[in-house]
């Protein structure tokens, strides 16, 4: 009589390390009894380079076709991408074999509690379930990676401990892979930005909250504690505590939740005044710099819902860290705006899938 293997988070829990971790996890994705043979590093490249086609220039394919399960669409095997946030919760269907990668795509309003929220993914995403063949997950909190279980999210209560892939993967019957919405959107970021001008990436995420992800040669820099990439967490120049315990951090001073908290407006209302924006710039700028000193990035990608200001943010932004880099006598990095939609998260997310096959740099 045949053993059945245990199930993929068992196997990632009882790796003794992150590396042996991701090859495990990369193992059980892209193998199995599927029928569909693993894609190529190549064919990976360019499945994302005409994703990022599609997340350039977006349209909201809320609802493409009919749920058709047959065994000859079900060849071509598309990814579930599930987006948690601490506002925003959203799914798509990716397929990578397609021009226009989105199938299905949606979004709602995050619920109150981890519960609540983990039952409107499912109850959303059962149904395109049947199309997919593995999903990646953006969590918008701290995220343990090697044993995939979420810390804490800073804006939503009874997340802590949650084995989130788990869950998830019981109930769809395939794997499923987390890590923090940071990371995940940089993966989609690194793809979508030239090849000779990435190495290495930093993003920042300045939305409901703040925080950084670090991709080096293609992949991401977790640190030892799953931990590395706080930016939101620096502390800069205020004697403000946040929500983690500390005080001074850049995400109390420049999160869109501690701007409506602090002023009772929202942060597109509060920022149109020039001199709060100017102030703000000031402060993100801080923040940034001191991630640019330590990490020497060649390219910094700014992503979350505050970049949709577009060069009233990126003008400045560029203009003050220039300014730094030239009293320091350093180079400043390059830096680009990212995906306001959330579009890149989704395409990081199943861009994932295959980036643990590869291995980390933990």
């Amino acid at each position: 009589m045949s053993v059945k293997p245990p199930p993929l988070w068992e196997q990632v829990t009882s790796s003794s390390s992150a590396g042996e971790t991701l090859e495990h996890v990369g193992a059980a994705l892209l193998g199995g009894a599927r029928t569909k043979a693993a894609p190529t590093a190549s064919d990976a490249d360019a499945a994302i380079e005409r994703s990022s086609t599609a997340r350039r220039y977006p349209v909201d394919h809320a609802d493409v076709g009919n749920l058709d399960t047959s065994q000859d669409y079900r060849a071509s095997v598309p990814t579930l991408a599930i987006d948690i946030g601490g506002t925003k919760t959203s799914a798509a269907l990716i397929d990578e074999d397609s021009d226009d990668a989105f199938l299905k795509h949606t979004s709602w309003t995050s619920p109150p509690t981890a519960e609540d929220g983990i039952e409107q993914i499912l109850t959303t995403c059962t149904p395109w379930a049947q199309r997919a063949a593995k999903a990646g997950v953006s969590f918008g909190g701290q995220f343990d990676f090697p044993t995939q279980t979420c810390i804490r999210s800073m804006h939503v209560p009874g997340w802590e401990g949650v084995a989130i892939s788990r869950r998830l993967g019981e109930h769809f019957g395939f794997p499923v892979i987390t890590d923090n919405d940071a990371n995940v959107a940089a993966l989609g970021e690194y793809q979508a930005a030239p090849r000779d001008q990435r190495d290495p990436l930093l993003y920042v995420t300045v939305s409901t909250g703040v925080g950084a992800a670090i991709i080096v040669d293609g992949t991401p820099l977790r640190g030892a504690h799953s931990l590395a990439g706080e930016l939101g967490h620096l502390p800069i120049s205020h004697d403000k505590t946040c929500n983690c315990g500390q005080q001074g951090c850049l995400e109390r001073a420049v999160s869109g939740y501690w701007i409506e908290r602090d002023h009772g407006q929202l942060a597109e209302y509060y920022l149109q005044d020039p001199q709060h924006h100017a102030a703000w710039i000031a402060d993100l700028a801080q923040g940034i710099w001191s991630a640019t000193v330590l990490l020497d990035p060649a390219l910094i990608v700014v992503g979350g819902g505050m970049s949709a200001q577009g060069d009233r943010l990126a003008e400045p932004l560029r203009a003050e860290l220039t300014r730094k880099a030239e009293q320091s006598h350093r180079t400043a990095p390059a830096l680009e705006l990212g995906d306001p939609s959330g579009r890149t998260v989704l395409l990081g997310a199943a861009s994932m899938t295959r980036e643990v096959a590869r291995g980390s740099r933990g």
